[in-house]
């Protein structure tokens, strides 16, 4: 890795020398543009500068959401999917850059979220499309201020009671939403500005028969309820022109069947017992979630800003098992608890010194995970191999802080009005259930070669550290000789260690249409992935030895009134080598093949491509839009390449002004337009036990009323 880091560095050192003599010498020849204008928006329908500390960087409006199919009532997934970079896994679990779940991030008006929000699907009924202004997805060669899971930054900015107010208002809107599959929500917000006080509050219950991926490819999921509540608010007083202070909170909970397959075949006797049909199994996954963000802003003066900011966050998962049903089928019934508690203060300063922009800041986190697992499993005998038929009960308890520090320093270096060069250093370290610390540096390059086309490329090194919900390190000692034994192996994971390269360039071809390419290679170690290993449905991380990562992202993006239309292309593989840790999720024949052998990892294909266009008429939207993977892959080893998945939808709506009554909007929205059976995963492959299809042929109507 040292070789690999020194070759890099010195490349992109010779690349900055080169740049730094060409600012000098074409300074004159510089036609007046600087780099603060140039636009990008590959994969998204709203204009966002380019950073200038050189990431790449994809954006959507609210207006952009509201004009999807299924408009802000969607999941962010839905968001998400329209841009470059993002892959879709099952139970509406989204991929970054070929990466697992918890290596992105995500901010809030500017403060980082704590880590362990960034397990999804949760983190979907946390933040809705509906609280988004903004959002602008940040990936490739980061500034030094994020850490941690940097395979991409989910950069949100939410409403305002008080933007484009001219005094005093309120507003709010009520709607209801219902249709096929059992479906319900209905949702209710309000905003107002009131001197310097302003405020945005939303409030949603709801629930369907799609709450986890069906395990079927029928049109019907069988036992897959999922009832939920959900509430957000951000309260902002301006104590001064120049400071800010805000709160955020979200809250949220939902109660959740679990799917079931019909047909199976009880693979155990539970003496004493008569099992269930496979479909009448009535396992659930319960979860409650707690979000409060406290931050102070201030701006002095021109040339100088700073934040602090404390958050909380508790997420609570709860697995009720089936007990007769699921020792019947899989050997072991579980009750599992797992909880978290997080506290993270960050503080960050900002000062603009000429042609420097100079940043500081520390983040530190506390993460106390309390997880109890007791499970009914038959005893195994461990010289002749047989099961017993009555079950005993064994268990693994984890009670434990981590905590994570970081401090950083960064310049954003203005070599010429065309050309910034960003250079970041950052320190690292976290205790705990893992140990490590890290200095990582960040060096990235934007140039404007012409007012139409800017070019960036960068090099850094990461520092990332494991999801602790899934954490249970005494579980391979517990399930010893019992039906739910694996082979023996590392407990606890470690921390990942990464070395990326990335490079693109963006450019305009006349007023409306936009197009960006972007490259990335990474050389791994301690690759972090989680798995859903055994009947519980709560993800457990582990680490891979080595491997690399590569892609390619295409992005076209073509805006004018009354149409909008994009097109993103994804290519990409992420290939590990060899179990760290974990090793004990793993059947022993699969193990000792990815230890002498590179596999392709599940969590991207290696072709995506996402589209979609909106057409606004009067008071009319068409929208479509559609996504198609090249498949996942599956089974022994991740050996197998699935068949491509391809989902079409399709919305109109209209727009009505009663008087007395307001603005009326009626939505009509037709997911999987062609009813075509998809299948996202199989019943096995690595860290997989049950199979997961996309949602059939599904009719929503949406009645809005804003006052």
């Amino acid at each position: 890795m040292s070789g690999v880091w020194a070759s890099a560095m010195g490349g992109l050192a010779a690349v900055a020398v080169g740049l730094v003599i060409c600012a000098s010498a074409c300074d004159a020849a510089d036609d007046g543009s600087t780099l603060g204008p140039v636009t990008i928006t590959g994969g998204s329908r709203a204009e966002t500068p380019v950073a200038a500390s050189g990431e790449a960087s994809y954006a959507v409006s609210a207006d952009d959401i509201a004009s999807l199919p299924a408009g802000d009532q969607g999941a962010l997934t839905d968001v998400l999917l329209q841009m470059p970079a993002v892959s879709l896994d099952q139970n509406q679990q989204i991929h970054i850059r070929d990466t697992e779940g918890p290596q992105f991030q995500y901010q809030i008006n500017g403060v980082l979220l704590p880590l362990d929000i960034n397990t999804n699907p949760p983190f979907l009924s946390m933040i809705g499309p509906d609280f988004i202004q903004s959002l602008n997805l940040r990936v490739g060669v980061l500034p030094a201020r994020y850490s941690y899971a940097v395979g991409g930054v989910l950069d949100i900015e939410t409403k305002d009671g008080c933007k484009g107010a001219q005094g005093q208002r309120t507003s709010g809107e009520a709607s209801l939403v219902g249709g096929m599959r059992d479906t319900f929500l209905g949702r209710l917000e309000d905003s107002g500005c009131a001197g310097r006080f302003s405020w945005f509050v939303s409030g949603q219950v709801g629930g369907s028969n799609t709450a986890f991926s069906q395990a079927t490819s029928g049109p019907n999921p069988i036992h897959d309820r999922g009832d939920h509540g959900q509430g957000f608010g951000v309260l902002a007083y301006n104590l001064s022109d120049t400071t800010r202070l805000s709160l955020i909170l979200s809250g949220s909970a939902s109660d959740n069947q679990l799917p079931n397959q019909a047909g199976l075949s009880p693979q155990f006797v539970v003496a004493g017992a008569v099992p269930p049909a496979s479909a009448d199994i009535d396992s659930r996954l319960n979860f409650r979630d707690a979000l409060a963000i406290l931050a102070l802003n201030s701006q002095p003066s021109a040339t100088f800003s700073w934040q602090l900011a404390y958050a909380f966050h508790s997420i609570r998962q709860v697995f009720e098992p089936d007990v007769v049903g699921e020792l019947a089928y899989q050997g072991v019934a579980s009750h599992a608890i797992h909880q978290d508690t997080d506290h993270t203060l960050e503080g960050d300063a900002t000062w603009t010194l000429r042609a420097h922009t100079l940043s500081a800041g520390f983040y530190t986190g506390l993460y106390h995970v309390h997880a109890v697992d007791r499970s009914l499993v038959f005893p195994v005998d461990p010289e002749s191999g047989a099961v017993g038929e009555a079950p005993i009960e064994v268990a693994s308890v984890v009670d434990g802080d981590n905590v994570v520090a970081g401090l950083y320093v960064n310049d954003l270096w203005r070599l010429s009005p065309s050309v910034s060069l960003n250079l970041g250093l950052r320190w690292d370290s976290v205790t705990g259930a893992t140990r490590g610390r890290q200095l990582d540096p960040t060096i990235n390059l934007a140039w404007r070669l012409d007012p139409s086309t800017t070019v960036h490329a960068g090099i850094a090194r990461h520092f990332q550290v494991p999801s602790w919900q899934g954490l249970s390190p005494s579980a391979q000692a517990a399930f010893e000789n019992t039906t739910a034994a694996g082979p023996p192996g590392v407990a606890s994971p470690m921390t990942e260690d990464d070395l990326e390269v990335d490079a693109g360039v963006v450019r305009r071809f006349g007023p409306h249409l936009t197009a960006s390419l972007d490259a990335y290679y990474e050389a791994t170690r301690r690759y972090l992935d989680t798995g859903q290993f055994g009947d519980v449905p709560i993800f457990a991380p582990f680490n891979y030895d080595k491997g690399r990562m590569w892609g390619t992202e295409l992005a076209l993006n073509y805006k004018s009134r009354p149409l909008s239309a994009w097109t993103n292309l994804t290519i990409g593989r992420n290939t590990q080598r060899g179990v760290l840790t974990g090793q004990f999720n793993f059947d022993p024949e699969e193990l000792a093949y990815i230890d002498a052998h590179p596999i392709v990892l599940d969590h991207q294909p290696m072709v995506g491509v996402s589209a979609g266009a909106s057409w606004t008429w009067h008071d009319w939207t068409l929208s479509a839009d559609a996504l198609y993977s090249s498949g996942l892959r599956a089974g022994f080893a991740d050996l197998t390449q699935l068949t491509p998945v391809l989902q079409v939808n399709a919305g109109v709506a209209r727009r009505f002004r009663v008087p007395g009554v307001g603005r009326i909007t009626n939505r009509l929205t037709v997911l999987n337009l062609f009813d075509r059976v998809n299948l996202i995963r199989p019943d096995e492959g690595i860290g997989i036990f049950q199979a997961a299809y996309g949602p059939r042929l599904t009719v929503l109507d949406e009645i809005s009323v804003a006052f």
